[in-house]
């Protein structure tokens, strides 16, 4: 096997079918050389072992699993890709969220071919109608590719902070870091499905990314895979936001929903690469 040119970097938490969606759609549609490291937050021990087992297919794959670990939510998540970052030693690097992939084959030489001495990271944005300024001009950690170097000297910190009631997430950094260096970011297209139902994903709540002059999805984004996306079936739009809130029975059929809904999203996902297999 080459020399691997790209390390992709995964957190799990409780979210091993999205991951092996994950592994499984890299697998038929990179391009590059690449090995995927997986770092385990203490997840339930039947999904890491799940998780486990199934990764062993592939030899480029290497997952550790952190255990006593007592941190939680965005906190356990950001130390987590800072350990990842630390790991990578391959000219360029992705971060994936657990339920977040790329689509599109040679997903990596296109991207790689947005990257230069003055764009050094490209990839997804916060949902579109968040207002976040983070997300006008840079990516977000959902889906990146950046070159290592750059990532090295720029010395992020993905831990989010909390400064009175002022509350910054996880990769609050990457804009104004990357911008007192010098440099700038790209982003992909987004849509989320909330709003837009033309896309592939339309019958769900989720995101989908596209790349500029490409008509196929590029990728996607399940939010919140880890608690089977919960929070969505629980805003404002939702229609049946009142059944969800009804206690215990309001759980369980959140956890259905969202049961079917990763099994749908991951079809899509599969449908997707194997439309392009014999392009």
């Amino acid at each position: 096997m080459s020399t691997p040119l790209i390390t992709v970097c995964i957190v799990n938490y409780n979210s091993a079918d999205f991951i092996l969606n994950t592994l499984s759609c890299l697998e038929k549609i990179t391009k590059n050389s690449y090995k995927v490291i997986i770092r385990d937050n203490n997840s339930k021990i039947k999904d890491y072992n799940k998780l486990k087992k199934h990764s062993q297919k592939y030899s480029n794959v290497q997952i550790y699993r952190v255990e006593n670990f007592n941190y939680i939510g965005s906190m356990a998540h950001g130390i987590a890709i800072n350990d990842l970052l630390n790991k990578i030693g391959t000219k360029y690097g992705v971060i994936f969220d657990a339920d977040c992939t790329f689509l599109m084959k040679n997903w990596d030489e296109l991207l790689i071919n947005e990257i230069n001495s003055e764009y050094p990271i490209i990839g997804t944005p916060a949902s579109y109608n968040t207002g976040d300024v983070r997300t006008s001009d840079f990516p977000l950690m959902y889906g990146i590719l950046f070159d290592n170097s750059v990532m090295k000297e720029i010395n992020l910190d993905f831990r989010p902070t909390q400064n009175g009631e002022k509350f910054r997430d996880v990769g609050y950094e990457i804009r104004d870091k990357l911008k007192e260096h010098g440099y700038k970011g790209k982003i992909l297209g987004s849509r989320s499905t909330r709003f837009d139902k033309s896309g592939p994903f339309g019958k769900f709540i989720c995101a989908e990314y596209y790349l500029n002059g490409h008509e196929i999805v590029f990728g996607s984004h399940f939010g919140r895979g880890s608690n089977l996306g919960k929070g969505k079936y629980l805003s404002p739009q939702s229609k049946k936001r009142r059944r969800y809130s009804l206690p215990i029975i309001g759980d369980f059929l959140l956890k259905q929903r969202g049961k079917k809904e990763r099994k749908k999203w991951i079809k899509v996902c599969e449908d997707i690469v194997k439309s392009q297999l014999n392009l």
